[in-house]
C-alpha cells in the first residue's frame, strides 16, 4: 500500500504531462489549420467543389483573386462579387441582383481567421499521407456556424501540400435537418483576375 501512494504522486503527474502533450498537440492543429487558411485567404486561386445531397450532385467552380473578388458558376448561374457590388447571370445577361447574394458564394471561405477561430473545434493532425500521388499532410477539424441565418455542423479534412497550401478539403456537414457531402480541389493561380462583367 505504501508502494502505491509513492507511486501515485508519480502517476498523476504522469496522465498530467500526457493531457498536456494531447492539449499541445491539438493546439498545434488548430494553429496549422489557420496557417493554412491565412495562405488560402491571401492567394488567388480556382476551385472545384462538388456537393451531394439529398437532391443529388451539384458541381461548381470558382475563382478567387483573393477573398473580396471572386467568380462563382455552377449549371444554373453565374455570380461575380467584387467590392463593387454583385453581378449575377441566369440566361444571357449580367444583372445586379435587389439583394446581396454574396454571402451564397463566400460561404466556402471564412471571412477571417477570426471567424474561422470561432467557429473551429476539435483540431486533430491527421498525418502525412498521399493525395493523386502527390505527398500531402491531412487535418481534420469541426464547425459550428450560422452562415446566412441557417445553424450548420460540419466535420471537416483539409489537406496541404509540402508549402502548407490546402489543395483539397472535405466536408460532411448537416443544415436544416439535411446532410450533404462537400469535396473541393483547389489550384492556386497568380493570374487569375476577377472584374466586374462588361
Amino acid at each position: 500500500m505504501r508502494t502505491l501512494l509513492r507511486r501515485l504522486p508519480a502517476a498523476v503527474a504522469l496522465s498530467g504531462l500526457a493531457l498536456m502533450s494531447v492539449a499541445a498537440r491539438a493546439a498545434d492543429a488548430r494553429d496549422d489549420v489557420f496557417k493554412a487558411y491565412q495562405k488560402l485567404m491571401a492567394s488567388r486561386f480556382a476551385v472545384d467543389i462538388s456537393t451531394t445531397g439529398d437532391s443529388g450532385t451539384m458541381k461548381s467552380h470558382g475563382e478567387y483573386d483573393t477573398v473580396d473578388r471572386i467568380h462563382f458558376r455552377n449549371d444554373k448561374m453565374e455570380m461575380i462579387v467584387v467590392p463593387e457590388g454583385t453581378w449575377m447571370k441566369t440566361g444571357q445577361d449580367w444583372m445586379q441582383p435587389p439583394m446581396d447574394m454574396s454571402g451564397m458564394v463566400k460561404q466556402f471561405v471564412p471571412k477571417s481567421i477570426e471567424d474561422l477561430r470561432g467557429m473551429t473545434k476539435n483540431a486533430a493532425d491527421l498525418g502525412a499521407t498521399t493525395r493523386n500521388g502527390q505527398g500531402v499532410h491531412a487535418y481534420s477539424y469541426d464547425v459550428d456556424t450560422t452562415v446566412m441565418g441557417i445553424h450548420v455542423t460540419s466535420t471537416n479534412r483539409i489537406f496541404l501540400n509540402a508549402a502548407g497550401q490546402i489543395v483539397h478539403a472535405e466536408s460532411d456537414g448537416e443544415a436544416m435537418g439535411r446532410k450533404s457531402h462537400t469535396a473541393q480541389d483547389i489550384r492556386y493561380d497568380d493570374s487569375i483576375r476577377v472584374t466586374p462583367p462588361k
